[in-house]
């Protein structure tokens, strides 16, 4: 039998087939070693223009380098169109690994459709809570869950062109009938009293904000927002009628229903406006090179005569996707957290764009002059966060949407608040 040939032949072909068989199905049973060793992952990562990608952009390649299994992609959106990505990602299921987002309400939603990942197990191992400041992790956590940590603070400021007022012999404002004064004597100059833009409505809502601290407690919102008939009261209403009065008197430069954020920051910049009203990350282009105002600008708090109050806080953060690849691997949870760290670090202490969220963290008064002082000046004062953040989307969508028609002069105060007042 030995030398059958027949035998021979299906014992040369069950060989071979055994060896094709082995060639198919190993990267199955063994792996491809060669394969994986070469393969990368690629974690997506979503965010808007500005400070935050740049410090990204720096954190990341650092990773991969030190990680070379590792790279990022990263696409970055406009400010205006970022929310309607994600939620156009959300509802078909193409979120990224790891987004740029908002606290309190924002993130709430995500959570409550269940793609936020829950830092909690991680945040208490690497004992990160401890780091932060009081207030610091708020916007993150519901029921003693984490889904985010905090990149740095912001609170609105009252910018000022200090030539301007000094040539025209002007005080500061102090509270509401001084500003109207103000705006008064600077049109008669022929000033642009304020600058802002009305295209984007979180910017007029923070003038409504701040004349809402001017009537009352800034802390009204809440009950506001939970019972939508307080907003007939007269601070509520009072404050309405008090911006719609800034609408009558033409505060604002010409183009304001059309200009957007960036473009507000760039006018006054090039030394075009009085005033400007506006977040504390303006500081990073105010005193840029592009600014021709870089030693002319002093900060003021917003004048309705409530200095006890302001409006700001900790939200901006970056969201991990549940079902993403980083929430797969404790080993990228944790990569997600230091580049948290550094990130804030460098918006913080490099860049000089943030507020201090960690404890460790400091502003550099030579290096970044407007920013210590917006830090100082509101060190003692209670911060409310913005109504967009704590609004559920469909009353924020209706508040943008009322605050814009108001500021157009197309409805009045009383129109607003009589639409803001029903559910």
């Amino acid at each position: 039998m030995k030398d059958n040939p027949i035998i021979k032949l299906l014992f040369f072909l069950g060989i071979t087939l055994i060896v094709l068989l082995l060639n198919i199905y190993s990267d199955f049973i063994w792996g491809d070693a060669s394969d994986n060793k070469n393969k990368k992952e690629v974690i997506r990562v979503w965010t808007i223009h500005g400070d935050t990608e740049e410090a990204l952009e720096r954190v990341f390649k650092k990773y991969e380098e030190k990680n070379p299994n590792i790279t990022f992609e990263i696409t970055v959106y406009k400010n205006e169109v970022y929310q309607a990505a994600i939620n156009n990602a959300l509802f078909t299921g193409n979120l990224p690994d790891m987004f740029f987002w908002w606290g309190f309400s924002k993130l709430e939603r995500l959570v409550d459709a269940d793609v936020a990942y829950d830092l909690s197990l991680a945040v208490k191992n690497r004992q990160i809570q401890s780091e932060v400041i009081d207030g610091g992790m708020n916007a993150f956590t519901f029921n003693n869950k984490i889904y985010g940590l905090p990149l740095y603070g912001w609170t609105a400021t009252m910018f000022c062109n200090r030539q301007i007022f000094s040539e025209n012999k002007l005080k500061y404002p102090e509270d509401y009938d001084q500003f109207i004064e103000t705006i008064n004597h600077l049109q008669e100059k022929n000033y642009d009293p304020l600058v802002t833009s009305a295209l984007e409505g979180w910017v007029p809502s923070l003038y409504y904000m701040g004349l809402v601290q001017g009537e009352g407690t800034g802390k009204s919102i809440f009950d506001a927002v939970k019972d939508h008939s307080l907003f007939s009261t007269p601070q509520f209403g009072n404050s309405a009628s008090k911006l719609y009065h800034l609408v009558e008197l033409g505060a604002w430069q010409d183009n304001y229903l059309e200009c957007d954020g960036y473009n507000a920051v760039y006018y006054f910049a090039q030394g075009k406006g009085s005033m400007l009203y506006y977040g504390s990350w303006a500081t990073t282009f105010l005193e840029g090179e592009l600014s021709k105002v870089s030693d002319q600008v002093d900060v003021i708090p917003f004048p309705n005569g409530n200095n006890k109050e302001g409006i700001g806080g900790f939200v901006d953060t970056f969201v991990i996707n549940k079902k993403g690849l980083i929430a797969k691997d404790e080993e990228l949870v944790n990569m997600y957290i230091d580049i948290m760290r550094e990130v804030s670090d460098i918006i913080v202490c490099e860049v000089g764009s943030g507020i201090p969220v960690y404890c460790n963290q400091s502003i550099d008064q030579e290096r970044f002059p407007l920013l210590y002082k917006i830090w100082e000046m509101n060190k003692d004062r209670t911060l409310y966060h913005a109504y967009d953040q704590i609004m559920s989307e469909e009353l924020t969508e209706k508040y943008y949407l009322l605050l814009k028609e108001m500021m157009a002069g197309e409805i009045n105060d009383e129109e607003f608040i009589k639409n803001m007042s029903v559910d």
